[in-house]
């Protein structure tokens, strides 16, 4: 809960998951501290209504369920502000899978497209989503701005020392094996060609295709997001990649990445999806690659022998991410488009 403020939000929605902390919470502290506005937190089963009586604007994160959507109803006829966060396009993903059945059961779908033509603000951050959303859902009105990045919890962290002349690739995510797949077949390449010169490390997931083998490490992933994040700093790779599927989905999705790595100061190789490609010039600030075996080797190769390239890389990806990705940016874009509109 935070100080009170001239505006008091409810957020409603879970605050266990990494977008929440980069997307809301952290720029929400910022401007609690700024006196600017307070807020709390609750899970969509504890509603209250005396709860969205005392807020002026009723945040709604990834929100589908029918009691949800009910208190979005009961918030309009107070007069309330309301806003539907989101950061994944449900409707896209396969209801083959487990999550994606979920999505796509009826209520929940309903429900969904329910928030998005009915709330407020829809407030996104990928440009390409928020284009699609326009396009065949129609929100009254569409906001676009990125998570955020504690750069304080970065500072005084030290990176871990070279131990020797190698170069250290990395990978720090979910699984992914489609999105590997070219991946992987570039590696191979790379570590028979490079042999010990180079070292793969892998947090949170490693292919199978190539666990095992002597370049290769991993390291389980943190759920604890600012701990996380600062293992990645610390990594001090070389190399960061960042392959994804090219998928309505994953076009959909947001430059997490990119954020990141140019946060730690990592010269990152991502797909050219637009993800990616609506924040990233082409050898300016990170490479941009087709999703294929030889357009992966190919940068791998690339960053490999001109290390006045990762370096030129790895200080302006820094430079793009304090001035677009810091909290304080994040939370002025909260300030300006959404609690002061």
């Amino acid at each position: 809960m935070g100080r009170r403020g001239d505006i008091h939000a409810l957020i409603i929605g879970s605050d266990k998951i990494a977008s929440y902390k980069i997307g809301i919470e952290q720029p929400f502290d910022y401007l609690t501290k700024q006196r600017i506005c307070s807020y709390d937190v609750v899970s969509d089963e504890d509603i209250q209504v005396s709860a969205l009586a005392a807020a002026d604007i009723i945040i709604f994160f990834r929100s589908v369920k029918k009691e949800a959507y009910k208190s979005l109803e009961i918030a309009r006829e107070m007069g309330k502000r309301t806003v539907y966060v989101i950061d994944d396009h449900f409707l896209a993903m396969s209801p083959a899978t487990e999550i994606g059945a979920y999505y796509h059961e009826s209520s929940k779908k309903s429900t969904y497209i329910q928030f998005l033509k009915n709330a407020d603000i829809v407030k996104v951050a990928s440009s390409f989503f928020a284009k699609h959303l326009e396009t065949h859902f129609t929100p009254r009105n569409l906001v676009c701005f990125p998570g955020s990045v504690d750069f304080a919890a970065l500072k005084g962290v030290e990176k871990d020392k070279k131990q020797n002349d190698k170069i250290v690739i990395g990978y720090e995510g979910g699984r992914k094996s489609v999105a590997f797949e070219p991946v992987i077949k570039a590696l191979r390449g790379i570590i028979r060609k490079y042999g010990d010169q180079v070292r793969v490390e892998f947090f949170g997931y490693v292919p199978v295709e190539i666990e095992g083998k002597p370049q290769v490490s991993f390291r389980k992933h943190n759920s604890d997001y600012l701990k996380f994040l600062k293992t990645l700093y610390c990594s001090n790779w070389d190399i960061g990649l960042a392959p994804l599927e090219q998928t309505l989905l994953h076009d959909c999705k947001t430059n997490n990445k990119f954020r990141e790595y140019g946060a730690c100061g990592i010269p990152g190789i991502y797909t050219s999806s637009p993800a990616y490609s609506d924040w990233i010039t082409d050898h300016a600030d990170g490479l941009l690659v087709a999703q294929t075996r030889d357009g992966w080797y190919a940068a791998l190769e690339e960053l490999i022998e001109h290390p006045e390239l990762r370096e030129n890389i790895k200080k302006r990806a820094e430079r793009k991410a304090r001035e677009s990705f810091s909290i304080e940016a994040c939370a002025d874009h909260w300030r300006k488009q959404i609690l002061l509109t």
